[in-house]
This record gives C-alpha cells, structure tokens and sequence, in this order.
C-alpha cells in the first residue's frame, strides 16, 4: 500500500528537484521518505534497465547528493524488498 502511494506521489514529479522536495516535505503525502526514496530508485534502475542493487544504491545516492534527507539504509532494504515482488 505505501509503495503505491510512494509511486501516485511521483507520477507528479517531472524532475529530481521535485522528488527531492516531496521527500523532505513530511506533509506531502502518506508514504515517509524512505518509501518515496525506494520507488524512485527502483523505478530509476528499472527505466535504466538495470535492478541489480548496486544500481539501486546508485539512485539513492544520488537522491541523496541533490539533497534528499532519508535513511538511506532503510531506504535500500525496502526497493530491495520491493523488487524481489
């Protein structure tokens, strides 16, 4: 449930700029920032057409380095969990 929210809640982004502010913003929707951060990242190395998880860390850490504020650990265990479904 929370990973779909994650995914509604990108559908609006149209660049990192705005994924970095909806993960920062608490308020922007139901899913936390972990989980928004792990669609993203999953979703980036699927598009990619790589799932490996060194290209999910990738993602985040560039997630990270624009300026998003996760936990980054928690963050990969729930893309690696998601992919694995």
């Amino acid at each position: 449930m929370a990973i779909r929210i994650a995914n509604n809640a990108l559908e609006d982004c149209q660049d990192v700029e705005q994924v970095v502010e909806l993960i920062n913003d608490e308020m922007a929707t139901d899913a936390n920032a972990e989980m928004i951060a792990a669609e993203y990242a999953l979703n980036a190395a699927r598009e990619a057409g790589y799932t490996e998880n060194a290209d999910i860390e990738a993602h985040l850490n560039f997630l990270h380095e624009s300026g998003a504020t996760f936990d980054f650990h928690e963050a990969l265990k729930i893309a690696i969990n998601e992919k694995k479904s």
